[in-house]
């Protein structure tokens, strides 16, 4: 390669064991690597392209360098669009990270409650956990019973008012919330 890969290597010379450096030193240095001719060769090729390019590529470079320098417009609208863009790269970074964390917190909790269910089932023993679980289950039924009965009576009582004409007294009508009917047809 060239002589900063000899700065690198005495840089890294307190950092890596000495063996290691010498096979950095015999592979990377030896000009007879595979690595060494394929640098050789990458920079031959590319110095003949751009010579035979650059004389094709010169005049439409040096166009597009005088439009734009006939109109910062283009220039401005460029690094207008290139900021705006890197503004939308960043909020879907940021936003991937939130939703790895978040997803990140929910498996956590999740594995918390299941290890605070086997430390449950292990202190109390299976028997009273189960035990725990059966009544637990029939207040959280009766919870639910309680809440059914009141939901069907209020249905009821809205039922019932829906019927009468909407009023809560008999000489009082309430708007209501809902479609109603009109008396007079329409």
């Amino acid at each position: 390669m060239d002589q900063g890969d000899s700065v690198i290597l005495d840089a890294l010379q307190g950092i890596l064991p000495e063996q290691t450096l010498e096979l950095l030193q015999d592979h990377l240095q030896n000009p007879q690597t595979l690595l060494q001719s394929v640098w050789r060769q990458t920079v031959l090729v590319t110095n003949k392209l751009s010579i035979i390019l650059s004389p094709l590529f010169a005049p439409l470079f040096a166009r597009a360098l005088q439009a734009l320098n006939d109109s910062p417009d283009i220039v401005v609208l460029g690094f207008v669009l290139a900021a705006f863009f890197l503004v939308i790269q960043l909020i879907a970074w940021v936003h991937r990270t939130m939703m790895y964390m978040t997803r990140l917190a929910f498996r956590m909790l999740g594995w918390a409650f299941v290890i605070a269910l086997l430390a449950i089932v292990w202190r109390r023993g299976p028997e009273a956990t189960i035990r725990d679980i059966v009544v637990f289950v029939s207040k959280l039924a009766g919870y639910a019973t309680l809440v059914k009965d009141i939901w069907l009576s209020e249905y009821k009582k809205f039922d019932a008012q829906t019927k009468r004409g909407g009023g809560a007294t008999a000489g009082q009508r309430t708007p209501s919330g809902g479609y109603s009917r009109s008396r007079n047809g329409w």
